[in-house]
């Protein structure tokens, strides 16, 4: 037998112990970030017993919400750097424990400062989940599925918030809502558990060759965290990107999460649930559209169009809701593709990768989601002074929501601009060491 032969062979065998263990290593993640989606969104359905037993106003409540997406947004570039040198099964190891303890002790919670402290743990734990997945992908996966791969964990990760729904009230009625999250509690600790067992930070941990193995310029040098964090800055290519999913993701997160219901109902009359209804639509679709557009970017070996698409859609959509009262079938369609156009990170993190020194690709990424936090934080504050300036002068609410969506309108045009000015990678690292 030749010498090409055995190591055709050898190669063969090598990946048929990295395809399926990859699965696995996948899967046990994936399972985490369920717990992600679920702790974003559980709050809602615990209002009541939240102004019963800790006697909690409504702004209360809000800023309660609010405590997760602080950490959470706080801790994306240091998480970036965690996953970089911790590895991505340490961080998430630290970050469920630090989660379970979060949701341990807003069972426990008799004072609103406590249950605010615990939903900053849970938020901190939770920060660290999704990044250490897009690294555990980048390793185990090869570069050419990187976007089908952020499309799938983002679909299945989005099912976490079904489970704080129907799921969550039905366990309520068993335990009671401080045993529900004392449960969750337990569920983090036995899913590090899981992590401890079978995550690999890569195949090389298993003695098998790298999926993507960095060039040897790259892994050569040696930068400080700071030194790292300002090259990432520092290079251009990072915020086409960014700025897309920036600019298109702070539109969608202030009409399913903020003003998309009170919009609706004024401007058309619509119950609260027919418009929490026409709300869920945009979610669903946003979820499909994180299934697919990774895919379709990955087949056909391109990144900007489907990220010009994205913005587009997103530009043409705020359109329609600033300029003209459409009909209600034509707002859920409208509303269907706020929540597809959504889905723009999905390529957006891939490109982000895909730009930067391949050995810091986690704080890479981090870079471009923490832009989609920051114009998520941003975007409602600015509209919400619109909404409330609009209104002082006499002007209806349907009609002072309505041109305050002038500001998500803006930034999309942003994000269209940036994703036009994107540098296309056709699927792979195009970084170059100067």
């Amino acid at each position: 037998m030749s010498k090409e032969t055995m190591s055709s062979l050898s190669k063969a065998n090598e990946e048929s112990k990295v395809s399926p263990y990859r699965w696995l290593v996948w899967g046990v993640l994936v399972v985490v970030y369920l717990t992600v989606f679920f702790h974003r969104l559980s709050t809602g359905v615990i209002v009541g017993n939240l102004t019963k037993d800790l006697g909690m106003s409504a702004t209360q409540i809000a800023n309660l919400s609010s405590c997760y997406f602080y950490s959470y947004a706080i801790m994306q570039i240091p998480t970036g750097i965690l996953v970089d040198y911790l590895g991505p099964k340490k961080t998430v190891i630290l970050g469920s424990v630090v989660a379970a303890l979060g949701s341990i002790m807003f069972s426990f919670s008799n004072v609103v400062m406590m249950a605010y402290f615990s939903r900053l743990l849970v938020g901190l734990g939770v920060s660290v989940v999704f990044l250490s997945i897009l690294k555990i992908q980048a390793n185990w996966f090869p570069a050419n599925k990187f976007a089908t791969m952020n499309g799938a964990t983002s679909f299945i990760g989005s099912m976490g918030g079904i489970l704080a729904q129907a799921p969550l009230i039905a366990l309520i009625g068993v335990v009671g809502w401080r045993g529900s999250f004392r449960i969750m509690g337990v569920v983090s600790i036995v899913l590090a558990i899981l992590v401890i067992i079978f995550i690999k930070n890569s195949p090389k941990e298993m003695g098998l060759p790298e999926v993507n193995p960095i060039p040897a310029k790259a892994e050569g040098k040696q930068l400080g965290i700071m030194a790292q964090l300002v090259e990432i800055l520092k290079n251009p290519r990072i915020w086409g990107p960014a700025i897309a999913f920036g600019g298109v993701n702070g539109g969608f997160l202030l009409y399913t999460g903020t003003f998309g219901v009170p919009f609706l109902m004024a401007q058309y009359g619509m119950t609260k649930t027919t418009a929490a209804n026409i709300i869920s639509f945009a979610l669903i679709a946003s979820g499909i559209g994180c299934l697919f557009i990774g895919k379709i970017s990955d087949m056909l070996k391109n990144r900007k169009i489907p990220m010009i698409v994205m913005t587009v859609v997103s530009t043409l959509v705020w359109v329609t809701f600033v300029f003209m009262k459409a009909p209600v079938g034509l707002v859920v369609v409208a509303s269907c593709l706020v929540g597809l156009s959504g889905s723009v990170g999905v390529v957006c993190w891939a490109v982000g990768k895909e730009v930067c020194n391949p050995r810091v690709s986690g704080m890479s990424t981090s870079v471009v989601n923490v832009c989609g936090f920051v114009f998520a934080a941003i975007i409602p504050v600015v509209c919400g002074r619109f909404v409330d300036a609009n209104m002082a002068t006499g002007m209806g609410a349907g009609a002072a929501y309505q041109k305050a969506f002038i500001i998500p309108l803006i930034s999309s045009v942003l994000a269209l601009v940036f994703a036009i000015l994107s540098k296309e990678t056709k699927g792979e690292s195009i970084y170059k060491e100067k």
